[in-house]
């Protein structure tokens, strides 16, 4: 069961994406049909649903979110990101960040990207790209056009 923080922090992350993109449609705890039989935190389509696919997943620690890497990278969407709290992280979690290794995949382009979620004044929750998520090889325009189809976004 995900905890209060986490689940507070998918407005954030969805307003980090919105700065990034263009009139997308944002979907939480999505079935994303490029993830079989899982969810995933965040979904937003670019383009009014008919763009690029940007899941991403969020979790409270950064060593946490690095677990997730495994199955982000298995996901097929162009952009794919993870989310966790500034300051969570071991020093062996900021090498591994720092090298940037574990987000590619090899023999292919592309980059998971990072979010760091800040706690603000007045127990507000912010969101800032900490690496920008590079295009993977998996366009999914006629995945992401048919989900936008038949889900309602939530925002």
């Amino acid at each position: 069961m995900r905890d209060r923080l986490e689940l507070r922090a998918f407005e954030p992350v969805a307003r980090c994406l919105i700065r990034r993109l263009t009139v997308p449609r944002i979907y939480f705890e999505a079935p994303w049909p490029a993830v079989p039989g899982e969810r995933v935190d965040v979904l937003a389509i670019d383009r009014d649903g008919v763009g690029d696919a940007h899941l991403v997943e969020i979790r409270r620690s950064a060593a946490e979110a690095l677990a997730q890497l495994p199955r982000v990278l298995k996901a097929r969407a162009p952009f794919r990101w993870i989310a966790f709290w500034r300051g969570s992280e071991t020093d062996e979690v900021a090498k591994a960040l720092n090298s940037q290794e574990p987000l590619y995949v090899e023999g292919t382009r592309g980059r998971v990207g990072v979010i760091e979620i800040v706690e603000m004044a007045g127990d507000d929750l912010g969101a800032n790209v900490r690496i920008a998520a590079e295009r993977f090889p998996d366009p999914v325009y006629d995945v992401a056009t048919e989900f936008s189809g038949s889900h309602k976004a939530d925002i």
